[in-house]
């Protein structure tokens, strides 16, 4: 009979065995990705270039060659080197390798960027799978009992509403599923190009990430801490702080040496070197880059403040998701699951016994479907809060 021949389908299309295939990984994808990405490889070189400026930290400048007659009887060679008060190279060398710190930490977050992209790409790409294997269900399913009521139909056995209800359903449910697989496809093929990979790739089955349990609501100021832009931050205040101990410096006096014959042509060796330096008149503009350095500080620290304000306000919001999410998924598990399953198993009894027509039939396994999907949207929404919260927090 017909309707046996579709119930015997509703049992056997859930023991299907799944096809052996290599699975990439979420941890494989974001490894992948980052040895991949051009922007990471930028971010690299650009610690590598403040590395090598630490070099030219200590910068002298250079010495001054003269060839001129001081006595107008003859003339002879000079040579003048001036330095800078010697606290300044050191303040410079510190200055350079904060620099090199602040590049470090400006490649945390493209890192950090990367992987909350490749994480939550990845798990789009195991809920449009998830969403493709249960419409492949509903699909063959409504085929099956499309052809079904247009055999019924023809030997006169139901009416015409019912055939072209069943054919609607059919169509509807064909589209999304078709739709489905092309978006599985793109994301699919967004995850190979990120990173790199040349054969086709399927991802690990979608599932609860429970890392996060329990979820705090109002977050722990100093857990802030850890996100790489606060990080960023608090390393460009040690190179602000540290260009105001170079200014300071600066408004030292320097020293210069040289060597340079302002007698006659016998004068003693030891009586041709000359010793100076350097007097810092002009102490404004000195004063003027040390209160521009203090400022610079400042802005920093009130940027800081204001970013660690912002991002209490959305670790709050992304915990609130976290719970609401979580009590979705909470209700699907222990309640939503369990009703549709009923329901799928009342309607095809009844339909079995020919208690209930097509109509009612596929109506009903419509809202028990229904209810799988929103499962399915309920734990992708609850594991990318989680993402979110991660990347907030500096945990990626």
């Amino acid at each position: 009979m017909l309707r046996n021949s579709i119930i015997v389908f509703l049992i056997g299309i859930s023991a299907l065995p799944a096809t052996a295939q290599q699975v990439l990984t979420e941890s494989e994808a974001v490894s992948k990705a980052l040895a991949n990405n051009k922007n990471i490889q930028s971010a690299s070189l650009q610690v590598k270039q403040q590395q090598q400026l630490l070099k030219s930290a200590i910068n002298l400048p250079n010495p001054e060659f003269f060839w001129e007659s001081p006595t107008g009887n003859f003339y002879t060679g000079s040579i003048t080197q001036s330095f800078e008060f010697p606290t300044v190279y050191s303040n410079q060398y510190r200055l350079q390798k904060q620099q090199i710190g602040v590049a470090q930490k400006e490649q945390q977050i493209t890192q950090a960027d990367l992987k909350y992209r490749i994480k939550a790409l990845y798990l789009e790409a195991q809920f449009t799978d998830s969403l493709v294997k249960q419409l492949y269900i509903q699909d063959t399913l409504y085929e099956k009992i499309k052809l079904s009521a247009i055999r019924q139909f023809n030997a006169g056995q139901i009416d015409y509403l019912q055939q072209t209800f069943a054919e609607t359903q059919y169509g509807e449910i064909h589209n999304l599923y078709l739709q489905s697989i092309t978006r599985s496809k793109a994301i699919k093929a967004q995850l190979r190009w990120l990173t790199g990979i040349k054969d086709s790739i399927i991802v690990e089955p979608l599932v609860i990430n429970i890392t996060q349990a329990p979820f705090p609501i109002v977050p722990d100021s100093m857990a802030l801490l850890a996100n790489p832009t606060v990080q960023l931050l608090q390393q460009q205040q040690a190179v602000a702080k540290q260009n105001i101990a170079l200014q300071k410096s600066k408004a030292l006096p320097g020293l210069a040496f040289g060597y340079f014959n302002q007698g006659e042509r016998d004068t003693k060796w030891n009586n041709r070197f000359r010793f100076g330096i350097t007097i810092p008149l002009w102490f404004g503009q000195y004063k003027s880059n040390i209160s521009a350095a203090k400022t610079e500080q400042q802005v920093i620290q009130s940027r800081q403040e204001g970013l660690q304000q912002e991002l209490s306000a959305q670790v709050i919001n992304a915990s609130s998701e976290m719970n609401a999410n979580w009590q979705s998924v909470q209700y699907y598990q222990q309640t939503g699951l369990r009703k549709a399953q009923e329901v799928i198993t009342t309607s095809q009894r009844f339909f079995v016994s020919g208690e209930i027509d097509y109509i009612s039939f596929m109506r009903n396994n419509n809202d028990a479907y229904s209810i799988y999907q929103k499962y399915l949207e309920a734990v992708r929404n609850y594991n990318l809060s989680v993402i979110n919260y991660q990347y907030l927090m500096g945990q990626l």
